[in-house]
């Protein structure tokens, strides 16, 4: 049963999610509590591999991740080295990320699609000692670190997964038999509310992708919504550790007996679909760009969904028409859609598992404080609007290597400042109505607009241009458009903006929303650009250029 309420503190103008206490001891290391779930069940499945159909129990993995662990020991890895992980979701990339968190290893997980740009950005914030890396992004992950890394310095030692390249170390080299297996236990690895677990990646109003720092606690409050069952469930999402999503999937089996399934590869219908129809999942997770693909699919009229139970849909704001539209594929098994919220500084904030409203995201998460404020920070109360601030049981751990951007983050009373505009109301469900951050998401992907904007201004004949967010079809995502002012003479036409663009960025980043030539960007009197002005040019534009092909027909 979920313990899922709101309750409101009028005097305070404060909403609190409900109180809970983890099951397991929050003293603890995650890895220390892994390890004894690992020995509880030993001939269980923990992991099913789509891609190769191997599976894994528990006593395997036991097995991998105290091979890694003493492994990893013996090259000299030590409590508080950060390890980078830019992988996809390979067979031992779990065993591995376990195994630092039972060292004291801190990793920080990278997106596998991630360009030079990105890949060196996260790479120069974090200087970390080893970096693990996929056969098909190697070169991109090496030619990054040789960005970062300062002349006459060593590049950190860079480990392949399943790679059959002569010329690099492979990461299986690690999983060697070392012949004291029986012997490892997990060490202490002191304060738990202190000890750092993980770097997540983030985007911040700046664009740039920030590290939050998740201490092994604030992990373990991560599976407070979890319950053991000895009828294991399938769980299922493309979401690489990366995001939240993908850490939290990691995290599950070892306290809720579930199984993993996992694949390399990026979204695509008929995986999902396997995923249903063969394995028989219970429960999903895809950012709403995803769904909608799915549903439009023909075969999704055939295919048997009475296996899944919980279809979660988050990552960027969903539409009422969507939900409704999964909520009628798996009612008549006795499933529906579940919308989530939360972000990587926090973790889950609200979701609507118990009663679903139109418009809200749902009550909140146990553990989880609110408040509303205006632009001046005064506290607002029930259904009034204003800028969400959030605080969980766990102290937010600022973002690493960055005071400026942990102290900004956070008010005098420790609340992150969301960004997000929204309001709560009679019955404690949230509503997000805006977003105060120019940041905006493509496939649950973070595309800073100032990235963009700085490479296209560098193309001769831009003038001036805003990169805005713009819904596609559906409504499902936001997709990077881009305004641009020429200067005069300029014969710059859309295809050269988008060819240069392409070739500078991550595929995410590309301007599927179009490029656009106007006169003059929308601008208050200071200079500022309207970003949302511009975005409805964009809107009216795009239409206006549909209606002239639909006529041409």
């Amino acid at each position: 049963m979920y313990n899922i309420r709101t309750v409101y503190d009028a005097v305070n103008r404060t909403w609190h999610g409900a109180t809970v206490k983890h099951v397991y001891n929050p003293e603890a290391s995650m890895g220390q509590i892994m390890f004894e779930a690992l020995a509880r069940t030993p001939e269980l499945v923990i992991q099913q591999d789509m891609d190769t159909g191997r599976s894994m129990t528990y006593a395997e993995f036991q097995t991998k991740l105290i091979r890694f662990a003493q492994n990893l020991t013996s090259i000299g890895v030590c409590k508080g080295d950060v390890i980078a992980l830019a992988n996809a979701n390979s067979e031992n990339l779990a065993p591995l990320a376990c195994a630092l968190l039972t060292i004291g290893a801190p990793f920080n997980p990278l997106a596998p699609g991630f360009n030079e740009d990105d890949m060196a950005n996260m790479l120069e914030t974090t200087k970390p000692k080893l970096v693990f890396c996929d056969a098909d992004n190697y070169d991109v992950v090496r030619k990054a670190l040789q960005r970062v890394v300062a002349d006459g310095e060593r590049l950190p030692p860079i480990y392949v997964f399943e790679c059959s390249r002569s010329d690099v170390k492979h990461a299986e080299d690690l999983l060697k038999e070392t012949g004291k297996e029986t012997t490892f236990l997990p060490p202490y690895l002191g304060d738990s509310h202190k000890t750092l677990a993980v770097i997540l990646c983030s985007s911040g109003t700046s664009g740039a992708h920030k590290g939050v720092r998740l201490t092994h606690s604030a992990c373990l409050q991560l599976t407070i919504l979890y319950r053991f069952s000895i009828i294991p469930s399938i769980y299922f999402s493309f979401s690489a550790i990366y995001w939240t999503t993908g850490f939290s999937a990691l995290l599950s089996p070892f306290f809720n007996g579930g199984i993993r399934l996992i694949t390399r590869k990026p979204f695509n219908e008929e995986q999902f679909f396997e995923a249903v129809e063969k394995y028989r999942v219970h429960s999903i997770f895809t950012p709403p760009a995803y769904a909608y693909a799915v549903l439009a699919h023909p075969r999704t009229k055939t295919i048997d969904f009475s296996s899944v139970q919980l279809w979660a849909v988050g990552g960027s704001p969903i539409p009422e028409q969507l939900r409704d539209r999964i909520d009628e594929l798996l009612a008549r098994t006795g499933g529906r859609s579940v919308n989530v919220f939360g972000s990587s500084e926090i973790g889950g904030v609200a979701l609507d598992v118990i009663k679903r409203k139109p418009g809200a995201v749902g009550q909140l998460m146990p553990n989880v404080t609110v408040r509303i404020v205006d632009e001046d920070g005064k506290r607002l109360g029930v259904g009034e609007v204003g800028e969400l601030l959030t605080k969980a049981v766990e102290e937010f751990g600022g973002y690493y290597g960055n005071e400026q951007a942990s102290s900004d983050a956070i008010d005098s009373d420790g609340f992150f400042r969301t960004g997000d505009i929204g309001y709560i109301d009679e019955e404690g469900f949230l509503y997000l109505i805006d977003r105060k951050k120019d940041i905006f998401k493509y496939r649950n992907f973070h595309v800073s607009p100032s990235d963009l904007e700085a490479i296209i201004l560098r193309i001769d004949g831009v003038q001036d241009v805003c990169v805005v967010g713009v819904p596609d079809a559906d409504g499902g995502t936001d997709l990077p458009a881009a305004a641009i002012v020429r200067r005069p003479g300029a014969n710059l036409d859309a295809s050269q903006v988008r060819k240069i663009v392409d070739e500078q960025v991550s595929d995410f980043k590309r301007l599927r929303g179009g490029v656009y030539f106007i006169e003059e960007l929308p601008k208050t009197d200071s200079g500022k650009v309207l970003r949302r002005k511009a975005a409805k040019m964009i809107v009216h534009m795009n239409q206006l250029s549909q209606a002239e092909t639909e006529g041409r027909v």
